[in-house]
């Protein structure tokens, strides 16, 4: 029988996390490590949905109307809390997560607080989060989410459940994208691009709208032939990531009338939607961010293949479907220092998108200098 676990099938440490909450073992603050790939973000929601689950109670079944609501972030009952720009401020725990950690589940058994990138709360923000996390309410679970164990107060820690998680392996990827419908030309390719992120690789093999944004996101590279050429592209680019927020937009006005459906007009359900519109802002701002973030890391893997290429040949790249593209450059005058500070600048860019009031800016800024850096093999010098 299928449960919410098996996409973290193969992972010790996802084992070891669903027998506690199987034998009932659940802890009010728990808190998540591991790399990107690690699984973290699945193995919240599994957390999530395994101890409100009422058909599979402390396993979660994954497919009745409370699994299927909280793997697509539609539960009254769990509320995800991500950074806002470089930071998740202190005004988010006092007006988003503390009020609303006082109040009841709606629904479910347990009202659950995913705090992701915890790591970048404040300082302040986690003394302010301290004392709910040392004096729970009975029926409310956190689960703080971090690759950076070290930026988390000792007194944070102390009062969690650590989990370590681990990347899952790339054939393990494979395996599991194949048995939910993906081919293995496909599994296999975002297997690779992924780099044990299974969150990201089952986007880039089952999601239709993620795999024509890597398709868009690979033909930048041909184009970049001049600073208009550079500009174009990242419109397009800018263009995706705000269409992304739209559809996100579509599916949240589904959640706020699932919720309404749910709750009716009972007391605290004003709060309860002011909460849900500052939520769904966030997540939408998120989103937009990520799509830029995503055409960054393309470029980079792609410009990183191409001096991979050069040095060990076929074997040691990772977009196996680009193998004639990357041929071509690789066998171009273009020099392998520029490559490196295409990847460098890509890679650079991406970090501080969260920190950059003007993304755009940023965004057309290094396309620019990408066009100048690792002008595609066709292009030519006079356009400069």
């Amino acid at each position: 029988m299928t449960n919410v676990w098996d996409p973290l099938a193969g992972s010790r440490s996802a084992a070891a996390l669903a027998a506690q909450i199987a034998a009932d073992q659940v802890a009010h603050a728990w808190l998540l490590l591991g790399p990107s790939g690690s699984g973290k973000g699945a193995a919240a929601r599994a957390m999530a949905s395994a101890i409100n689950c009422s058909v599979q109670p402390l396993v979660g079944c994954g497919s009745c109307s409370v699994c299927a609501r909280i793997s697509r972030d539609s539960h009254p009952d769990v509320h995800r809390i991500a950074p806002e720009g470089p930071l998740i401020p202190i005004d988010v725990i006092r007006e988003s997560v503390i009020p609303e950690a006082a109040r009841s589940p709606f629904e479910a058994r347990w009202k659950v607080f995913v705090i992701e990138e915890a790591d970048r709360m404040s300082p302040a923000a986690q003394s302010v989060l301290l004392k709910t996390l040392e004096e729970p309410q009975p029926d409310t679970v956190f689960i703080l989410i971090s690759g950076e164990e070290d930026e988390l107060l000792d007194t944070i820690r102390s009062r969690c459940r650590v989990i370590r998680l681990e990347p899952v392996p790339e054939q393990r990827t494979v395996e599991l994208l194949t048995s939910e419908g993906a081919s293995d030309e496909h599994a296999l390719l975002a297997a690779r691009l992924s780099d044990g992120d299974l969150a990201r690789a089952r986007a880039l093999a089952l999601d239709e709208a993620a795999a024509e944004r890597r398709a868009l996101w690979m033909t930048v590279v041909d184009r970049l032939f001049s600073p208009v050429e550079a500009l174009d592209a990242a419109a397009e680019i800018l263009e995706e990531a705000k269409a992304a927020g739209k559809r996100l937009e579509t599916l949240q006005k589904e959640e706020v009338v699932e919720l309404a459906e749910a709750t009716g007009e009972a007391r605290g359900t004003a709060a309860a939607r002011n909460a849900l519109a500052k939520r769904h802002k966030r997540e939408v701002r998120r989103l937009e961010e990520e799509v830029l973030g995503d055409a960054l890391q393309a470029l980079a893997s792609f410009y990183r293949d191409v001096l991979a290429f050069r040095r060990g040949g076929a074997e040691a790249i990772v977009n196996i479907d680009l193998l004639e593209k990357i041929e071509t450059w690789a066998a171009s005058a273009i020099s392998d220092g520029g490559l490196v500070s295409a990847v460098e600048r890509c890679i650079e860019t991406r970090g501080a998108l969260p920190l950059n009031a003007n993304q755009s800016l940023a965004l057309e800024a290094t396309l620019v200098e990408l066009a100048r850096l690792v002008p595609a093999p066709a292009a030519d010098p006079a356009v400069w």
